[in-house]
């Protein structure tokens, strides 16, 4: 394993898919930017949101 954290890997893997993600879909410098950062947040926030729901079945 790279990373000991489970959230940091998460991060890491959102960063790096929505940089990718960002160069494919849009031609524009302000709209990849843009693009990217709405990608990166989604995958971040619905993840941890995912988590924060899945931690409500183990009380």
């Amino acid at each position: 394993m790279i990373f000991e954290s489970h959230l940091l890997s998460m991060v890491v893997y959102a960063f790096l898919t929505a940089l990718v993600l960002a160069f494919i879909r849009r031609r524009e410098r302000k709209a990849r930017l843009r693009y990217g950062l709405f990608v990166f947040l989604i995958m971040v926030g619905g993840a941890l949101l995912f988590g924060w729901f899945m931690y409500l079945f183990t009380l």
